[in-house]
């Protein structure tokens, strides 16, 4: 998993999918375990086989919610590490926030 929002997301894959195919993903993410139904984008050829992003298709309320607390907890927490102590008000460097 190369990124992951809260409306889909990218993988890298060794074999590309279909574009429009559905798949059932199933998440680690934080400590949280995230079961959702996806739609496969246009697949992009990598130095390593294949990006392919995806959207959800079917996240259910509950899982949506464990998704938005884990992704908000990995953001804060990733966020507090870059800011070293400084204030509330202190915005790490763009990309910073566009790697994650």
């Amino acid at each position: 998993m190369r990124q992951l929002s809260i409306t889909g997301g990218l993988l890298e894959l060794s074999t590309q999918l279909d574009e429009g195919a559905s798949v059932d993903l199933t998440m680690h993410v934080s400590s949280a375990i995230v079961q959702a139904k996806a739609e496969m984008l246009f697949p992009m050829r990598a130095t390593l086989g294949y990006s392919q992003p995806f959207r959800f298709t079917g996240l259910r309320t509950e899982e949506r919610r464990r998704l938005e607390t884990a992704l908000r907890t990995l953001l804060e927490s990733t966020t507090a590490s870059a800011t070293g102590g400084h204030g509330p008000d202190f915005r790490p460097p763009r990309f910073f926030l566009e790697s994650f």
